[in-house]
């Protein structure tokens, strides 16, 4: 009966300990079928990715109200299936390529160190409500499809770094803390390392760090950001600032984002500015937006198309994670011959 109770007394502290700490899988892809066609090249009837990743994530209580938590995010691969040199998951060979993080959290807010989004990747998740697997204003097309060909089958290969509405849609090492949330405002700050060797006496340039800075506020129906990012250091300085809203009508909502670049050189690479719209239909929704960057000349390697998009599309919900889309993307680059069209029908499963 003793050892009964001294059995009883360990389970019952070993399942204490094991409830205070949780790790989760999740993630999702998105394949379809669908044409891609850049200025006079047609890829035919391709299969088509648009998205996929993994993530394992967790946290334990501490204790005191303070948290430990981790990210590890990884994308399923950047090349098509219709790539018959490139396996789906040939580019994405480390786990963390897109997050790996560590964070702690309390009442003084989150500090957080380690691999995540840009501030400006996760504001597009404010600005962004269409709810269609379309790349919006972030990259050059949803498929990143190029002209390239292997063994005589068109692939995605890449994208366009200048065809974009909205710069900033990437992954970086990083320092951030984000605040409590007080009346609906929180405030962020974080500080992207250049992480590179001084190679010369007075070179300054390499210790120039990017930092970003973030004020957030949700209440009710409204949701909105403000971002300023520095880039000091590099050989392109430049200073960003990005302002992102949606707002729930109940029968629509609607999602804003306007972005303006100032470059140490002096060139502007024009403004950016992107609508979006999310309608309720059915068992799903109707999506659709148009995005315009008016750049009078290319800035830089890294900024700097005359730019327009647009896509419409509909989901339809098969059941809380599985979802079939048809969708439409277009964009419009000014003095160029790859002007960009898809075709999509896409079916999309979270786990």
């Amino acid at each position: 009966m003793k050892k009964s109770l001294i059995a009883l007394a360990a389970l019952a502290a070993f399942g204490t300990a094991s409830a205070q700490s949780t790790v989760t899988i999740s993630g999702g892809v998105t394949l379809g079928v669908g044409t891609t066609e850049i200025g006079t090249a047609n890829s035919g009837l391709q299969i088509v990715r648009q998205t996929g990743n993994i993530q394992f994530a967790g946290s334990e209580d501490l204790g005191g109200g303070l948290k430990a938590g981790f990210q590890f995010q990884t994308a399923l691969g950047a090349a098509a299936v219709s790539d018959t040199t490139t396996s789906i998951a040939a580019n994405r060979t480390l786990l963390g390529d897109r997050a790996a993080n560590l964070t702690l959290s309390g009442g003084f807010g989150t500090v957080l160190v380690g691999k995540t989004n840009t501030a400006v990747k996760s504001q597009m998740g404010i600005a962004d409500v269409s709810n269609l697997p379309v790349i919006t204003g972030l990259s050059a097309s949803s498929s990143a499809a190029t002209t390239e060909a292997a063994n005589g089958v068109y692939i995605n290969a890449g994208d366009d770094a200048n065809a974009r509405i909205i710069y900033g849609d990437t992954y970086a090492n990083q320092v951030a803390y984000q605040s409590p949330s007080i009346s609906g405002f929180t405030l962020s700050v974080g500080v992207v390392p250049l992480q590179t060797v001084i190679t010369s006496i007075g070179d300054t340039t390499a210790t120039k760090d990017t930092l970003s800075y973030v004020l957030a506020y949700s209440n009710g129906p409204l949701n909105a950001s403000i971002n300023l990012t520095d880039s000091a250091g590099g050989t392109a300085p430049y200073k960003m600032t990005t302002i992102v809203a949606n707002y729930d009508l109940g029968v629509a909502k609607i999602g804003f984002a306007n972005q303006s670049i100032s470059m140490d050189t002096g060139v502007n690479p024009g403004n950016g500015t992107m609508v979006t719209a999310f309608i309720p239909l059915g068992n799903g929704n109707i999506g659709a937006g148009y995005g315009r960057r008016s750049a009078a000349t290319q800035a830089s390697a890294s900024f700097g198309d005359d730019v327009k998009q647009s896509f419409v599309g509909y989901k339809y919900n098969l059941s809380k994670r599985t979802a079939i889309s048809a969708t439409y993307n277009k964009i419009n680059r000014t003095g160029t011959d790859t002007d960009l069209t898809e075709t999509h029908v896409l079916i999309g499963h979270t786990f």
